[in-house]
């Protein structure tokens, strides 16, 4: 399975509970969101899903290739609820009557802020996952369930995240920065469960030597590794031939 939806769907979840009002409840791929509206007390949820992965490939690396991943956010009104600003008092909304429209847009606002710009680590951490964004699709419904109607937004963000990790070693970078968010997370969800299993499908079984990871990486067979020498770069500049060339040290999980 690929570890990039999962890692991108939870970085979005987390992200848009600590940003968004505590009367907003937001949930990781329920199969039946709308029944979460049947509760005492009524409040908008919004529901995040991973769906399509398109994946091109140059080579025969499964977890190599370039994606494109779809996120989508699904926002979902009750008949009436309270909601309070980050100014001033509390308002009650019937969307029934009217400001159905106007709510979806504030929430939607307040969910692109905070994973767009928001200094709260997991969507930080969001922001390491997702590259780029080359489009974004809005829809706003009416969907009937039981004789009522429910206002309701989808928007899909196509991502094109970072890549899979190499498997054979211990997770670097964000995939290590997202294991110790998930340690450390002490919601009701109980995520934190998850973080070894994380762990042990980025390692799969032993650490392996860098050459293999690297040959695997790329998709290529021991025979072919070995004829166009995929080896350890020189130790010293001494070894080299010809120009020395520095480059100021980066993430290379950044790299294309």
């Amino acid at each position: 399975m690929s570890l990039i939806p999962f890692a991108i769907r939870i970085c979005t979840v987390r992200a848009l509970q600590a940003a968004l009002p505590s009367s907003v409840e937001v949930v990781d791929s329920p199969q039946e969101p709308l029944t979460l509206l049947d509760i005492d007390a009524p409040r908008p949820i919004i529901a995040v899903y991973t769906s399509s992965v398109l994946t091109k490939y140059d080579g025969r690396n499964i977890l190599g290739g370039t994606s494109n991943l779809a996120l989508s956010i699904q926002i979902m009104l009750p008949e009436t609820f309270a909601f309070r600003l980050n100014e001033g008092g509390e308002i009650t909304i019937d969307t029934r009557r009217q400001g159905a429209e106007t709510a979806l847009d504030v929430l939607w606002r307040m969910a692109v802020v905070a994973l767009n710009s928001g200094a709260e680590p997991w969507a930080a951490l969001w922001r390491e996952f997702v590259i780029a964004i080359p489009a974004l699709h809005n829809n706003s419904n009416l969907i009937e369930r039981q004789g009522v109607r429910v206002t309701a937004r989808e928007a899909t963000i196509d991502c094109e995240p970072l890549h899979e990790p190499v498997p054979g070693g211990a997770p670097k970078y964000a995939w290590a920065r997202l294991l110790d968010l998930m340690r450390a997370d002490n919601k009701a969800d109980r995520l934190s469960l998850l973080a070894d299993w994380l762990e042990g499908e980025i390692r799969n079984s032993a650490d392996r030597p860098q050459t293999t990871r690297d040959a695997a990486y790329l998709g290529l067979s021991q025979y072919v590794a070995e004829t166009i020498r995929v080896e350890p770069v020189f130790a010293r500049a001494d070894d080299i031939e010809g120009d020395v060339v520095i480059e100021t040290p980066g993430d290379p999980e950044y790299s294309s």
